[in-house]
Formats: C-alpha cells, sequence, structure tokens
C-alpha cells in the first residue's frame, strides 16, 4: 500500500531523514477580568532552527468565557536555554491578530512576551509553564497571563528545495479537501438577538494525517467559515481521528466515521465560551487519478452555549495514498511538490467597503497571510490560505480562500502566477454580507536559493455586499516535496 510521507531535511547522500517539528496545545488563563474571555486555547507548531532558536506559528481561540468565535493567529519565536538534560527555559513571545465576538473594535494585534519553563517528562513529551504578558489592541485585554500546556515531538521527513530525496519513515499526510457544509439550527438561539438562527452553508478546507502502522485511522484538521445564509461571520476549526472502512463495490467506495472536537464562533452564532464538538459518517468515493468525492450527514454543538445543527456536507479530496494519484519525481519515485508562504496583506478601503454607519470608515486593514499550494504538474497548483487582521481597525476580520493558479518561469530565479479563487470572509465592519467571496490576484517572485523565495502581488476581491477591495502582498516562500513509499 502507498502512502504519502511528508519529509523535512535531507542527507548529503540525498536520502530524507527525520526531521522534528514540535507540536503544542495549550491554554492562556488572564489574570484579569477585563472582557468576557477568561482564557484562550491555543495551538503551535515551531521548528528548531539551530542555536537554540524557535520559530513557528500559533492559532489562539477563546475557550472560557463567552466570547466564542474570537480568533488569532500569528508568529511564535523563541530562544531555548538547557538548564538540565530534562529541564529548559524559552525565552520568547508571539505575535499576530485577528478578533471577533465583539470583544475587538480596533487593530486587533495580538502581542503576548513570555517566558516558559520546560519539563520532558516522557519520549517526545514536554509539559510547559509560562508567565507573560497577553495585549490585544482595540479590546480591554492588557493583562498578564500564565501558560499550562503540552507538547510532543514529531518526526516528519521533508523534502525542502524539490531536491526529489527518497522519504525515511515519518508522520503521513494522507489528504487535502476543499469541502462545503450546509448547517441546520436545531432551536438555536441568536447570541446577540431575539430568534433562532436559520440554514447556513459553509466553504473550507481540511487536511487529513496518519500514522503508516494504523491503515484504517486518520487524524483529520477542518477550518470552516459562513459563506451565505445566516452566520455572516461564523467561522470553526475542528480536529479528530477518523475511521475508514475497507473497501467495497470493486475497490472504489469506503465508509467512514470520525469524531472531532474545537472552537468556532462569530456573527450571531451562540457558541459561548467557543467549545465545540462534532461527530459525522459517510461515504468516500475513489474517482480518478487520487482524486475522492466525501459526503455524509454529521451532528455539531456547543457544549457552553446554545448552538446545535444537522449538517450534510460535501468534499473533494486529493488523496496521497491512493496509487492513482502518484506523480513520478525526477529520481523515477513518486512525488509530489508543494510550497508554503506566509507575509501580509494590505487592503485598500473604498467607499461601501465598510457596513453602513461603521466608525471606521476609512481605515486600510492588514492582515496575516498564510497558505500552502500543491502542484500538478510544472506550472499548474491548488491553493488554500488563511488570514487574520493585525492592523487598520478591523479586529475581528478574517478570511479563508481556495483557489487555483499557473505559475511561468522567466528566468533561473525570476517567475510570475496568476490565481483565481473564492472563499468566505467577515468580521471587523467589513461589508461583505453574508460572506462569499471571489477574486484573483497575480505575484511576481524571486527565488532567493533552492529553499526560499521572496514574493510581491496585487490582487483584487468582490463579496456580495459593498467589499471589493485592491490588495497588496508580500510574502517569502518554502518549497517542499512529499512521497509515496510502498
Amino acid at each position: 500500500m502507498r502512502a504519502g510521507l511528508l519529509a523535512l531535511g535531507v542527507t548529503a547522500a540525498g536520502t530524507a531523514m527525520a526531521e522534528d517539528l514540535d507540536v503544542r496545545v495549550g491554554v492562556d488563563y488572564l489574570l484579569r477580568r477585563q472582557s468576557t474571555v477568561t482564557a484562550f486555547q491555543y495551538s503551535t507548531v515551531t521548528k528548531d532552527i539551530g542555536d537554540g532558536f524557535h520559530i513557528g506559528q500559533s492559532v489562539y481561540s477563546a475557550a472560557w468565557g463567552d466570547a466564542g468565535g474570537l480568533f488569532i493567529g500569528g508568529f511564535d519565536a523563541f530562544k531555548r536555554f538547557q538548564i538540565t538534560d530534562t529541564t529548559s527555559i524559552d525565552v520568547g513571545g508571539f505575535v499576530g491578530g485577528g478578533g471577533g465576538a465583539i470583544v475587538v473594535v480596533g487593530d486587533g494585534l495580538m502581542t503576548k512576551p513570555q517566558v516558559t519553563i520546560n519539563q520532558a517528562f516522557a519520549s517526545g513529551f514536554m509539559a510547559h509553564l509560562g508567565v507573560g504578558w497577553t495585549r490585544v489592541t482595540g479590546s480591554p485585554i492588557d493583562t498578564p497571563s500564565l501558560t499550562f500546556a503540552v507538547s510532543r515531538r514529531i518526526g516528519t521527513a521533508l523534502d525542502i528545495g524539490h531536491s526529489n530525496a527518497r522519504p525515511a519513515a515519518g508522520v503521513v499526510i494522507a489528504s487535502v479537501s476543499g469541502m462545503g457544509r450546509y448547517y441546520y439550527p436545531m432551536s438555536s438561539s441568536r447570541r446577540n438577538g431575539a430568534g433562532v438562527m436559520n440554514p447556513m452553508y459553509l466553504v473550507g478546507a481540511e487536511f487529513t494525517f496518519r500514522d503508516l502502522s494504523m491503515d484504517h485511522w486518520e487524524f483529520f484538521f477542518s477550518a470552516m467559515g459562513a459563506g451565505y445564509g445566516d452566520g455572516s461571520g461564523y467561522a470553526e476549526w475542528l480536529a479528530g481521528p477518523r475511521y475508514y472502512t475497507n473497501p467495497f463495490l470493486g475497490g472504489r467506495v469506503r465508509g467512514f466515521a470520525d469524531v472531532g472536537a474545537g472552537f468556532a464562533g462569530g456573527g450571531d452564532v451562540d457558541t459561548g465560551g467557543g467549545l465545540m464538538v462534532a461527530a459525522s459518517a459517510g461515504v468516500d468515493v475513489s474517482l480518478f487519478r487520487g482524486l475522492h468525492v466525501e459526503t455524509g450527514v454529521m451532528g455539531i454543538g456547543a457544549p457552553t452555549g446554545d448552538f446545535r445543527a444537522a449538517s450534510a456536507f460535501v468534499r473533494g479530496a486529493f488523496r496521497f495514498d491512493d496509487p492513482a494519484s502518484n506523480v513520478t519525481g525526477v529520481d523515477g519515485g513518486p512525488a509530489h511538490h508543494w510550497r508554503f508562504s506566509t507575509g501580509l496583506s494590505y487592503q485598500f478601503s473604498h467607499p461601501g467597503f465598510r457596513a453602513p454607519g461603521h466608525k471606521f470608515t476609512g481605515s486600510d486593514p492588514v492582515l496575516v497571510e498564510t497558505g500552502a499550494d500543491l502542484f500538478f504538474g510544472d506550472r499548474f497548483y491548488v491553493n488554500g490560505g488563511g488570514y487574520t487582521v493585525v492592523d487598520g481597525n478591523s479586529g475581528g476580520f478574517a478570511m479563508g480562500t481556495v483557489g487555483i493558479g499557473l505559475e511561468f518561469p522567466l528566468g533561473d530565479r525570476v517567475s510570475v502566477a496568476g490565481e483565481v479563487f473564492g472563499g468566505a470572509a467577515a468580521g471587523g465592519g467589513i461589508n461583505t454580507s453574508g460572506g462569499l467571496i471571489y477574486g484573483a490576484k497575480a505575484e511576481l517572485d524571486y527565488k532567493v536559493s533552492d529553499s526560499f523565495t521572496l514574493s510581491g502581488g496585487v490582487g483584487k476581491w468582490y463579496s456580495l455586499g459593498g467589499a471589493q477591495p485592491v490588495t497588496l502582498h508580500g510574502a517569502v516562500k518554502i518549497p517542499f516535496t512529499t512521497f509515496h513509499a510502498d
């Protein structure tokens, strides 16, 4: 059976070697009661880049209190000082942005300098206790905070720079999907007004991962946003285990079931503190060249709020563990080429960009932009991206997009690309109506090295409301390759 192996790091001999990423989950407890947020939950992925320095990215969401839908994303960096073989201290912090749940009405920039003591307690596991200062501009949050977290070091194999080195054992990326969901709320009251919620239509993306020794089990991570119907401004992310049956009907159909937990909120959806739980079941149908359609039903609800919904969904999935998906690498082995990108997007305000009567009509939002491109051939790629605001009096404004693009080289180091995309955007007083957006952008890339590219671009997106801004983009891009092994 073939399985997609994600590799990060290559030996001089050209064979992929296991490389470690630290995945951390934790809680930030706010010591001052300044808003409806009592504590944040966060998830972080960091990489040791040498000499004790670590860099990575985090997603924060409200976890306790009454602020479900408050999301903040951004960057982490810290220096680790080893005290003993099992004890260390991190000095660094986080910077990012976001908002939601009517907590942030200004810029949405979050900063958190922090000192953390770390204690290894099992193979690959570490406990963390930290103290920091959490500040979110445009909100009352400006307080010392305590951090409690656990991390796990996960061995992977990434080939940065597309050298097509063969992979070693590591964590598997099993699939990537674009998806849509229909939510039918079950007598769910509104957070900020009278009456009950009406049906919602959501769009988003999903990744699944698995261990090579577990053929039937995967772990999924999904991110969704309201694109039409009720609930404009609603966003959610869920994660959990998924089980697949053995194939039947000629090997082209499988059943699946999963359970998930995560955080959600925004708009008029009453998710309380933000915690969400869900369960789903459905069928997976293989089409051609690794493309699958997955469809099913789901139940979802907020244990600390008044939101419960029945859902139907469909996913268009590209499965790396389907032999039909293989693309041959230069060494004769199957491979898939990707590109990770992160940077900033500047969005120009214009008449109608903000909701009527909004007090920050003339402000231009600046958002952190993070995405990934998956290439099919040398030029064509599909893209997924997420955006959270850090400046421009637009706290709570967020975007999620899925698109397709074409890249054309102009020389050894310079290339141009064009993309068209669709997705969801809302919050911060931006006039997107139901949330659905579509648009296009063009980029000019300069390859500094085989593993690092600088990019600049210009774009424009449209919504069902009055928002249709011109956008500027600046980013760094890192190419990598996933492989398939027998």
